[in-house]
């Protein structure tokens, strides 16, 4: 996680290693398969998107003469991004190509985070989610989930309004999202870190903060956590324990 570069360059040479992998897959399918046509055509467009996106980033950071593109247009490339790298992603995935759809979706997460530090919203949020919740998941040391707090943080910051303000219930990705940063902020082991993540659930996820604190109280012990994490999930969860006593 320590590793994981948010620039183009970098996304690009992960995006072509797979996306080879993906093109010699299907010339091996017979001749005329329809799915031979898409996955040629999207790699072509997201070939020529990188370049785009690199020049901008070298505009930005002053590395060259070109007129800086304006911040509507960085929105708009940058989030026909995300949904590129996700119609690949399905598209690997339909090829019984899990490793090759899991990276495609991977690189949402540096994207999507690129996309923040252009001071820009993220319309395509879903993919961004699911490769957090995946890092989450692979993520081991406080140290690392540190990192990736800060990465989740970004992205909770950037995305756009209207997608915040729709229903929250069942798998919504922004409902998804407040959810697995309060995990990462738990495992990080710092309760600076968990207070505006917990809080964030408390205000923004109201139905969902009961049982999201019910069930940290049980990973208290199951996990063994420090007793300052602990004191922490013990207060918001008295929140919602005296509430429902109350009544």
């Amino acid at each position: 996680m320590k590793n994981l570069p948010v620039d183009i360059a970098y996304l690009y040479e992960v995006f072509r290693e797979q996306a080879d992998h993906l093109l010699e897959h299907l010339q091996a399918q017979p001749a005329g398969s329809p799915e031979q046509d898409d996955p040629q055509r999207l790699i072509g467009v997201m070939s020529d998107l990188c370049k785009i996106l690199r020049e901008a980033e070298a505009c930005q950071a002053g590395e060259s003469t070109e007129t800086a593109c304006p911040p509507e247009e960085i929105e708009a490339l940058g989030n026909f991004g995300l949904q590129l790298l996700n119609d690949l992603s399905e598209l690997a995935a339909k090829a019984e190509l899990a490793d090759c759809a899991r990276e495609l979706e991977n690189l949402c997460l540096p994207l999507g985070v690129w996309i923040a530090r252009r001071g820009v919203e993220i319309q395509q949020l879903a993919p961004v989610v699911n490769a957090l919740a995946w890092h989450a998941n692979q993520t081991r040391s406080p140290e690392d989930m540190q990192v990736l707090y800060g990465l989740a943080t970004e992205i909770v910051e950037a995305v756009s309004p209207h997608l915040s303000e729709i229903g929250t219930r069942d798998l919504h990705p922004w409902r998804l999202l407040l959810i697995n940063r309060a995990i990462v902020a738990t495992r990080t082991h710092r309760p600076s870190l968990m207070e505006p993540a917990f809080t964030a659930i408390v205000e923004q996820l109201p139905e969902d903060a009961p049982r999201f604190f019910a069930e940290g109280m049980q990973q208290m012990d199951r996990v063994g956590y420090p007793e300052p994490v602990r004191e922490v999930m013990r207060r918001f969860h008295a929140l919602f324990s005296e509430k429902h006593t109350l009544h």
